[in-house]
C-alpha cells in the first residue's frame, strides 16, 4: 500500500508533526511505502528532513492558514494550485492521509482532497473551536470550518474519545455515528525497563545530575498555550519544599524572553534551565524524576504520553485533566490558580512512585505506538474496500 501524508503545514515542532514521524516511520518498518507532501516554507524543513529518512518527500509553495491575514476566510472559495494536485498524483497513492492541526487550518487542501477519486481520511488533533478559545471573529471562522468539514465525504479521525465527541457535536452527528468520525488514540514508543535504566544512568551522567538531585522536566514550545510561566511557579514552590530539586524546560518559542526575565528576577538560574528544541527528548525523560505539563489545552499530547511511557510521575493542569478525561490517579492534577495542593502530594516519593506506575500502565494498555499503527492500517484497508 502506498500512503501519502498531506500536511496542513502549520509548523515542524508540534505534536501533530511528531505524529507524522511516528506513524510514517512505523508504517515504513512494516513494509508500506509512505510519502509526505508539505509546504516548501522553511518552518517545515525539520519535518521534511526527518521524514526523508524513511519516505519520499514532495514540497511546493503553499501558504498555511496562520500565515494569511484573513485566516480561514480565505477558504470560503477554496482553491489550490494544480501543481500541488499533480504532485499528489505523481506519488500514485492508494490512500491520502491528510493531517490537520486544528479545525480551520488547511481547509483548501481538504476541499481539494475531497474532490479527488483517491480514497482519503483526515486526522484533526485540536478540536476546540475558535470561539471557545476567544479568537478574533471566532464564531464566523468556526462556521467556515464546519461547512467545509461537513462537505468532506471521507472519515475524520479524532485522536481521543473526547476529541471525537467534540467533532460529533460540531458536525451535528449522533453519538452513535461511527462512520464519519473514527477514534484512533495517539500512541508512543514504550521502552523496556532495562533500556530505561541504562539510558537513565548515561543521561544523568551527561547532564551532571547528582544521585540525590530530583530532576523535573517539561517538553514543549514556549508559547501561551503551553503556559511555561506556570511551570516556573510550580518549580519555585517545589524548590522551597525540596531544596535538591532541579528543573529543565526543553523547547523554545515566543515567550523565551519572558521566561529568561522571570528566572533572572527570581535568582533561579542555578536550579532552572532551558534548552532549545531537541529532535530527541528521550535522554531528558530518561534522566528525569518527574514531568510537568502545564498546558492550558491540547489534543492528546505526545510529550505527556511519552513521559508516562518512561515511567515518570506527571503533573498537569485541572483544565487539561478535564479535557483528557484520564482515569483517576494516573497524573497529579493541580489548579492553575495559586493552589499547590497536588504539588504537596508530589513531594512524597511513594505518591510519585504510585502515580508513575498508574500512568505507565495506562499508556501500555491504551496509547502504545503499535496499537495506533494497527488501527490506522485497519482503517486504511476499510476505506479502500469501501470505494
Amino acid at each position: 500500500m502506498r500512503i501519502l501524508f498531506v500536511s496542513s503545514s502549520s509548523g515542524s515542532r508540534g505534536g501533530g508533526e511528531l505524529y507524522l514521524i511516528y506513524l510514517g516511520q512505523e508504517l515504513a518498518k512494516r513494509g508500506y511505502t509512505v510519502g509526505l507532501w508539505c509546504s516548501e516554507h522553511p518552518i517545515m524543513d525539520e519535518l521534511a528532513n526527518s521524514f526523508a529518512e524513511f519516505g519520499e518527500v514532495w514540497r511546493s509553495p503553499y501558504n498555511n492558514t496562520y500565515n494569511r491575514q484573513l485566516r480561514s476566510f480565505t477558504h470560503i472559495f477554496p482553491k489550490i494550485s494544480q501543481e500541488i494536485i499533480d504532485q499528489w498524483h505523481k506519488f500514485k497513492p492508494d490512500i491520502i492521509h491528510f493531517n490537520k492541526q486544528n479545525l480551520e487550518d488547511g481547509l483548501d487542501l481538504l476541499a481539494s482532497i475531497n474532490n479527488l477519486t483517491i480514497p482519503s481520511l483526515t486526522t484533526i488533533h485540536i478540536t476546540q473551536t475558535q470561539a471557545s478559545l476567544g479568537a478574533f471573529l471566532g464564531k464566523l471562522r468556526d462556521i467556515v470550518a464546519k461547512t467545509t468539514l461537513k462537505k468532506y465525504q471521507n472519515p475524520i479521525v479524532a485522536i481521543s474519545e473526547n476529541r471525537g465527541q467534540e467533532l460529533k457535536q460540531l458536525l451535528e452527528l449522533p453519538n452513535s455515528s461511527s462512520q464519519k468520525i473514527v477514534i484512533i488514540n495517539n500512541g508512543v514508543y514504550i521502552p523496556e525497563e532495562t533500556e530505561r535504566l541504562v539510558k537513565r544512568q548515561a543521561s544523568r551522567l551527561q547532564l551532571k545530575i547528582n544521585p540525590e538531585e530530583l530532576l523535573i522536566v517539561a517538553v514543549g514550545r514556549l508559547e501561551a498555550q503551553k503556559q511555561p510561566l506556570l511551570f516556573l511557579q510550580w518549580a519555585n514552590y517545589l524548590k522551597h519544599k525540596i531544596p535538591s530539586a532541579r528543573f529543565l524546560w526543553v523547547g523554545d518559542g515566543r515567550l523565551t524572553s519572558l521566561w529568561d526575565e522571570w528566572v533572572i528576577k527570581n535568582n533561579a538560574q542555578e536550579y532552572i534551565q532551558r534548552l532549545g528544541w531537541q529532535n530527541d527528548v528521550t535522554p531528558y525523560l530518561a534522566a528525569a524524576d518527574g514531568f510537568f505539563h502545564p498546558a492550558a489545552f491540547e489534543g492528546l499530547p505526545f510529550a505527556l504520553l511519552e513521559a508516562m511511557a518512561w515511567r515518570l510521575p506527571c503533573l498537569i493542569t485541572s483544565n487539561l485533566a478535564n479535557e483528557l478525561k484520564f482515569p483517576q490517579g494516573v497524573c497529579f492534577i493541580n489548579s492553575e490558580q495559586e493552589n499547590f495542593q497536588e504539588l504537596d502530594k508530589f513531594i512524597n516519593p511513594q505518591n510519585r512512585k504510585f502515580t508513575a506506575n498508574q500512568g505507565y500502565q495506562l499508556v501500555k494498555a491504551r496509547f502504545s505506538l503499535g496499537k495506533m499503527v494497527d488501527k490506522y492500517i485497519s482503517t486504511y484497508n476499510k476505506i479502500r474496500l469501501s470505494r
